[in-house]
């Protein structure tokens, strides 16, 4: 009889443990919405002609500062206080394009604030496209304590412009093959979002890249399967490709450098030049060591203006943005 009531209990704990496994597993944001296109009514002052252009790349790290990925309690204010700094350093510089990576939209872990929506009306830039990489119920990270997982999460990569979004895709990159299952079905999506963006009458592609960051091997598959999506869109386009690419010189940790794939493209050119990349690095915001982001573009068809750092962002990410003008050719 013992055994019977025993059996009874493991079955009740491993039918609540399957049962807690497909809703952590599954998402509350509807996948038809995963690349939706928003405009948000607002003027966005768009010029005339077609003169200089400028963008900036952002891992805005879900605002969490320097906090990110530790496990810690963070209050409400701190986010608050990201969002309104990061808003401030923004606003003066006047982008036309900002592509965002690790941007939440509705998570427990930044208080269900849609950074998106906010940071554009601010900023008072009438279009986005949106790429959803991360939506679960519940995601138990970092494992201990509890009171510190980050819980329902619905975040992504964002493309916001003044001027209008005509198409916005995402490209599923490989996972890690090492990894179990089960750690895998509650892991982020590691994307390529495509958008595509009307600036009077001419296409601008821009291509948006948050690439893996702790599997050397999946992050050279990722790289590549970037560039080569990259080169067949700058047969049609002009194109920038911008993101957090995960891949610095200077860590000698990594072996062979992801990022070096890169390099040898005949028809991308970074928009700082590799010896200076190690001068220039974007992680983490402070006392910044390593570059993990990058802006690269056609040089056949666009030209490069200016290209820098924002350090005067500081802290609001572990990342700094990156920023560039440029001109059709």
């Amino acid at each position: 009889m013992v055994w019977k009531f025993g059996l009874a209990f493991l079955g009740s704990v491993l039918l609540a443990l399957v049962t807690f496994y497909v809703w952590a597993t599954s998402g509350s944001y509807p996948r038809e919405n995963y690349t939706a296109i928003f405009d948000y009514g607002v003027d966005s002052q768009t010029p005339e002609d077609k003169g200089t252009l400028s963008l900036v790349s952002y891992n805005i790290g879900y605002l969490s500062g320097l906090t990110n990925l530790e496990a810690v309690e963070r209050p409400k204010t701190m986010f608050d206080d990201n969002l309104a700094q990061a808003i401030a350093t923004l606003t003066p510089l006047n982008p036309d394009i900002i592509a965002f990576q690790e941007i939440d939209i509705a998570s427990k872990r930044s208080y269900q604030v849609n950074q998106l929506d906010a940071i554009a009306k601010a900023l008072g830039l009438g279009h986005s496209g949106l790429a959803i990489n991360w939506n679960k119920n519940y995601v138990p990270f970092p494992y201990w304590p509890i009171a510190t997982h980050f819980g329902k999460i619905v975040s992504g990569q964002a493309v916001l412009s003044r001027y209008p979004i005509t198409d916005n895709q995402r490209t599923v990159l490989d996972k890690v093959a090492s990894r179990p299952f089960f750690y895998n079905a509650v892991y982020l999506d590691r994307l390529a979002q495509m958008t595509q963006i009307d600036i009077n009458g001419q296409s601008l592609m821009v291509i948006n890249v948050h690439l893996e960051a702790f599997d050397n091997e999946t992050r050279f598959k990722q790289t590549q399967a970037v560039l080569t999506l990259a080169e067949t869109y700058a047969k049609d386009y002009p194109v920038v490709l911008v993101g957090d690419f995960n891949s610095a010189l200077n860590r000698p940790e990594e072996g062979d450098r992801s990022i070096e794939i890169m390099v040898a493209s005949d028809v991308f050119t970074a928009a700082l030049p590799q010896a200076q990349w190690t001068q220039q690095p974007t992680f983490p915001s402070a006392a910044s060591e390593h570059k993990l982001d990058y802006l690269f573009y056609t040089t056949d068809t666009l030209e490069l203006k200016d290209t820098r750092v924002i350090t005067e962002m500081g802290s609001p990410s572990d990342h700094l943005p990156l920023m560039m003008t440029f001109v059709f050719k």
